[in-house]
C-alpha cells in the first residue's frame, strides 16, 4: 500500500507543477520566467524590449517580484539599446511604490549617468509617479532640464514641481524654460516654479512678470499669476504688476490675480483702488465678488474709511451674491462701527433686501456693531 501511494504521489506532482504553471500569469502566453530569461540573454534588441513591455504588464503577480525589479533596474543601466531602457524604466513605473525601494539608489544613478532623451524622459516620468525617490534624484531631473528633447525638459519640471522645497535648488534650472519654444515645456516650467519654494521668490517673481509680458497663450497667462501667487512674494513689484493685471482682457486672468492679491493681505493695500475699480465695473459677477473679497482683505480696518464706497455696491450691485459680500465686509468691522449712522442706516435698509441672505446678513452685522463690550471681571480677593 505505501509503495500505491508513492508511486500516485510521483504520477500527481508533474501534474500539480503543470497546474501552478497554468496559474502563473502570463503575457502573450508565456509566463515571467521567459521574460526574464529573454530580456536578459536575447541578443535582438526589439525582443527584449518586448521582454521589458512584458514584464512591466505581468508586474511580478504570483512570484517574489525582487528579481523582477532588479533585472529591469540592471537592463536599465547597461543595455546597448535606448528602446529597451527606456521600455524598462516604463515598465518599472508601473510597478508600485513598495517594489522600487530595493532599486531606487539604481533609479537615482540612472538619471544622473543617462544620456538618451528618451530614457531620461521615461526616467523622469518614473520619478513624476514617485516623488519620494524624486527626493534624491533632483541633479539629474535638473540635468534633464536641458535636455535637447522637449518632451524630456517638460518631464523633468513636472518631476520638480511634486517635490515643493526639496527642489528649490532646481529654480535657476527651471528658468530658462520660461522662454521655451515648446509649450508644454514652457508651461511645466512656469508651474514648477510656483510650486519649489525657492529662496529668492522676489527674483523668480521678476521672471514670471516678464514673461506675462510675452506671453500669448491666454491658459498660459493665467498659469502665470497662479504661481505668483503660489510663490507669495509680496514686493511691491508683485503688487504692483497684479495690480495692473486686474485690467487683463481675459477674466479668468483677471480673477486669478484678485484671488492673488485678497492672499497677500494687507501688504495688497497699494492695489486697493484697481481691485474696487474691478468691484465696480466688472460685467462678471464672480470677478466683481473676488475683487470686492480682496478690497477688503488687503484695507483690513482701514476699510472704515472707504466705508462709503463699500456701501454704494451695497446698495446698487444688481446681483445679490455681490451685495451680500459687501454687507459681510461692513459686518467685519463690528463694534468699530457703533454710533456710525450712515453705516448702521445702509445695513438697516438692507433688512428690506429682495435676497433672504442678504437681509439675514445684514441683520448680524447689525448685531455684531451694537453688541455691548463684554463687562470686566471683577477683581478676586
Amino acid at each position: 500500500m505505501r509503495c500505491a501511494a508513492l508511486l500516485a504521489l510521483g504520477l500527481a506532482l508533474p501534474t500539480l507543477a503543470a497546474a501552478r504553471q497554468d496559474m502563473e500569469p502570463k503575457f502573450d502566453g508565456k509566463t515571467a520566467d521567459h521574460w526574464l530569461d529573454v530580456l536578459k540573454n536575447e541578443s535582438s534588441a526589439r525582443k527584449r524590449a518586448v521582454a521589458a513591455t512584458a514584464l512591466g504588464d505581468l508586474r511580478g503577480k504570483q512570484r517574489s517580484t525582487k528579481e523582477l525589479q532588479r533585472d529591469l533596474a540592471r537592463s536599465l543601466r547597461i543595455d546597448s539599446s535606448a528602446a529597451v531602457k527606456a521600455q524598462c524604466a516604463i515598465a518599472l513605473a508601473n510597478l508600485r511604490s513598495e517594489d522600487l525601494k530595493i532599486v531606487d539608489s539604481e533609479l537615482v544613478e540612472a538619471i544622473k549617468a543617462e544620456k538618451d532623451s528618451r530614457v531620461r524622459k521615461e526616467l523622469a516620468v518614473l520619478f513624476g509617479r514617485f516623488p519620494e525617490f524624486a527626493k534624491r534624484a533632483v541633479p539629474g531631473l535638473m540635468t534633464a532640464l536641458k535636455d535637447p528633447d522637449a518632451g524630456t525638459r517638460a518631464a523633468a519640471a513636472d518631476a520638480l514641481s511634486k517635490l515643493g522645497a526639496d527642489a528649490k535648488d532646481a529654480a535657476a534650472e527651471l528658468l530658462p524654460l520660461l522662454d521655451d519654444a515648446d509649450k508644454p515645456a514652457r508651461q511645466a516650467g512656469i508651474f514648477a516654479l510656483g510650486r519649489i519654494a525657492p529662496d529668492n521668490s522676489s527674483f523668480v517673481a521678476a521672471a514670471l512678470i516678464r514673461r506675462f509680458g510675452e506671453e500669448k497663450e491666454n491658459d498660459l497667462r493665467r498659469e502665470i499669476v497662479v504661481s505668483l501667487k503660489l510663490l507669495g512674494d509680496k514686493s511691491d513689484t508683485t503688487i504692483a504688476a497684479l495690480a495692473k493685471i486686474l485690467a487683463d482682457a481675459d477674466p479668468d486672468v483677471q480673477a486669478e490675480a484678485a484671488r492673488s492679491l485678497g492672499l497677500f493681505g494687507l501688504a495688497a493695500k497699494p492695489a486697493a483702488d484697481a481691485l474696487y475699480k474691478l468691484a465696480t465695473t466688472s460685467k462678471d459677477k464672480g470677478l466683481r465678488i473676488d475683487a470686492l473679497r480682496a478690497f477688503g482683505s488687503a484695507l483690513g480696518p482701514a476699510i472704515k474709511d472707504r466705508l462709503a464706497d463699500v456701501i454704494r455696491v451695497m446698495e446698487s450691485d444688481m446681483d445679490f451674491e455681490v451685495r451680500l459680500v459687501a454687507v459681510e465686509e461692513v459686518g467685519s468691522l463690528g463694534m468699530e462701527l457703533q454710533g456710525d449712522k450712515d453705516a448702521l442706516a445702509a445695513l438697516r435698509k438692507r433688512l428690506s433686501d429682495p435676497q433672504v441672505k442678504v437681509r439675514e446678513a445684514a441683520a448680524v452685522a447689525i448685531r455684531r456693531i451694537e453688541r455691548k463690550p463684554d463687562p470686566k471681571p471683577k477683581d478676586k480677593k
